[in-house]
Parts: C-alpha cells; sequence; structure tokens
C-alpha cells in the first residue's frame, strides 16, 4: 500500500542513448534506477538515439522517445544536434523533473533547460581527459560552467567529484552509480576453453580504448611481465589501431574485441586473477563496479577516483612498471577469498540500485519544494 502522502512525478531522463544499455554507464543508470522509479508509481521518460538497436516504445514501464541522431553522418556535431532536439521536445512536456546525463554536448543547449526543474550529473573531469585536448578541452570547461548555470541542482558520481564541484557555489549531492553483486560462478570451463584460459591464470582488461584510461601502459606491462592478459574493447578506432599493432605480436596478450554479453563478461571477471582498471579522469566508473561486484581482485591506476571507490581493497599503480610487478604477483586463496569477500560487501552496502535510485527520488523532492 503507497504512503498516503506520496506524491508521483512525471520524470524525464536526457543525456543518454537509450535503453535498454547498449552503450555505457549513463544508459546502464537509466536502465537500472528508471524501472524502480516506475514500481514506485512515478511516470519514467527516457529520450533514446533514433538508431538505436532496440526499437521499444516501452521498456519495464518506462516510456522510451526517439530523437533523431546524425551523429553517423556528422560526427560529433552530430551529437549536438541530439541534445538540441531533444531537449526541445522536453520543454513542450508537463515534466516535473528533468535529469540530465553529462553536459559535453548538452550544454551549449543549457539556456533552454527549464532550470527550475534540472538535475544535472556531472559525471568526471571532461576536460582533463587526454582525447579532449586544446581548443576542445577550453569547450568543455566554458560547457560544464553552462551546465552548473542552467540546473537547479548537481549531481556528483564521487565526493572527490564533489569536492571540485565545490568551487561553484552551488547546491551539490553525490550519488553513486550502482552494480549488481554477481555470486561466484564455478560452471565456466567450457566458456575458458572457449578464449583457452585457465582460471586464474590470466588478467582482465576491459575498457574504452583511449589514452585516459591508460590502455598503452596496461598492455605494456602485459608485455614486459609475461603475463597474459585477455583486453575486451573497441580495438577499431584510429587509437585502437595503433595499440593493437604494436602488441598483436605478443602471444601472451589475448584481443577479444567488444563483448556486451554479461554472463560472458563476468564468468571471465570472476576467473581472472587481476582485474586491472586504468581509467583516470572520470568519478565512479561503472566498470570498476561491475568489477568490484564479481569480487574482482582490482588493480586500478593510482588516482583519487579510483581510490575513492576502493576504499582500501585491491591495489594501485601509477606507471606500467608498477603494473608489470604487480602482475607478477601471485596471492594465496585465501587472500583472493578475503579480497572477494569485501568487494561483495562494499558494494553491497554503498552501490546497491534499489539505494541509488531512492537517492535521485529524494533529491528531486528536495529541489520541488
Amino acid at each position: 500500500m503507497k504512503n498516503p502522502t506520496f506524491n508521483p512525478m512525471k520524470i524525464a531522463v536526457l543525456g543518454s542513448r537509450g535503453i535498454p544499455n547498449r552503450y555505457g554507464g549513463f544508459e546502464e543508470m537509466a536502465a537500472q534506477v528508471c524501472p524502480l522509479w516506475v514500481k514506485e508509481g512515478h511516470q519514467v521518460t527516457v529520450y533514446a538515439i533514433s538508431d538505436h538497436p532496440d526499437k521499444q516504445e516501452i521498456v519495464e514501464g518506462v516510456r522510451v522517445i526517439p530523437i533523431f541522431n546524425p551523429e553517423k553522418t556528422m560526427g560529433l556535431a552530430g551529437q549536438f544536434i541530439y541534445d538540441f532536439l531533444g531537449i526541445l521536445h522536453a520543454r513542450k512536456q508537463n515534466y516535473d523533473i528533468i535529469l540530465q546525463l553529462g553536459y559535453t554536448t548538452s550544454g551549449v543547449w543549457s539556456f533552454l533547460w527549464p532550470k527550475h526543474k534540472t538535475i544535472t550529473n556531472m559525471d568526471g573531469l571532461e576536460h582533463k581527459r587526454a582525447k579532449y585536448r586544446g581548443l576542445l578541452s577550453i569547450f568543455l570547461k566554458w560547457s560544464e560552467r553552462r551546465a552548473v548555470k542552467g540546473s537547479k541542482l548537481l549531481v556528483a558520481d564521487n565526493p572527490e567529484i564533489a569536492a571540485y564541484l565545490r568551487k561553484f557555489k552551488k547546491p551539490i549531492q553525490t550519488i553513486a552509480y550502482g552494480t549488481e553483486v554477481v555470486p561466484f560462478e564455478f560452471k565456466a570451463a567450457e566458456l575458458l576453453e572457449q578464449f583457452d584460459l585457465t582460471s586464474k591464470q590470466y588478467h582482465l582488461h576491459i575498457g574504452r580504448v583511449q589514452p585516459d584510461n591508460h590502455v598503452h601502459e596496461i598492455l605494456s606491462a602485459a608485455k614486459d611481465s609475461g603475463e597474459t592478459l585477455v583486453t575486451i574493447g573497441d580495438y577499431s578506432t584510429r587509437y585502437g589501431r595503433t595499440l593493437k599493432g604494436a602488441f598483436d605480436h605478443c602471444r601472451n596478450i589475448h584481443f577479444l574485441g567488444s563483448i556486451y554479453n554479461k554472463t560472458i563478461l563476468n564468468a571471465l571477471r570472476q576467473h581472472s586473477l587481476f582485474y586491472i582498471h586504468g581509467h583516470s579522469a572520470g568519478g565512479t566508473n561503472p566498470a570498476l563496479l561491475e568489477a568490484l561486484g564479481c569480487g574482482c581482485f582490482v588493480l586500478a591506476h593510482g588516482n583519487r577516483f579510483n581510490g575513492s571507490v576502493l576504499g582500501g581493497l585491491g591495489g594501485l599503480w601509477l606507471q606500467s612498471d608498477q603494473l608489470s610487478e604487480l602482475l607478477q604477483q601471485r596471492p594465496s586463496k585465501e587472500i583472493l577469498a578475503q579480497q572477494q569477500e569485501l568487494a561483495w560487501e562494499r558494494m553491497k552496502n554503498h552501490f546497491q540500485w534499489k539505494d541509488i535510485a531512492a537517492e535521485y527520488i529524494d533529491a528531486f523532492h528536495e529541489i520541488g519544494k
């Protein structure tokens, strides 16, 4: 029975590529929390790119509105058009809350956001990413300020991001991403055999192949250590092709390309000895949470964002030689089991989707007062 004081809201989510998730962190968040909001009695709409592979009007009770996306023909400029058309549509609806995910291209149109009901998830420090240099970095700093100005509340997914955002003198709430806690699956022999792998005899890397994710350092560490590395990601980009060309001769490095099947990914995570995480410019990275949700022993790039998420678990590195040394370590079964239990406990206590969904609803009610 619902609380008699319950106040249902009409919520719109912009800035992702839509649901179901076929892309990344924002899409996963929308796919997880929006159905939970619907179950609580709220009306929820997610805006999606028109060329999303899943053409569904309703996903678990969430309305999905496709918006024209010319990105394939126009490149980055197409993202600006997608964001522009999305906010124009949203402005004509009677939404109580607009949740804007990110500002990389949408910040340009922040003067169109209904400020009194817009909450913006500020994501990571986009202007510090290695792929955005020179004029792009300057633009992203400007876009960041525009997004702040156009929002009533800022959401930081990591305490370190919240600390950075305090300079804007704007209301801030820290709401992390969530993850699932995946019980250990012992029956993965056929899968491992398919990839010619042995449980706990390989290391795993999953992530976007870009400079600020330190993929080059990870591949170099595997090469120097001679340790077996499985790397999953899109190496078809120009940067990816360059890296693969430089390390493809290393027989201990397995390039598996892009894999989206969660069952396969979780099995590979749980049977790896070390999970390697190189992200450095974001806040709470979903891939890191997913690894911890699988109980992985994580070796993460030693920046303050990753350190905040790990909370003392795993190991940290800054240079490829440091990572190379760590990869050659062989923790005992007892230490591996302890790390697994502590990782699961940390995810259960701090990064559960039901708690994340509730924190957003509390934030929505707060700005509506």
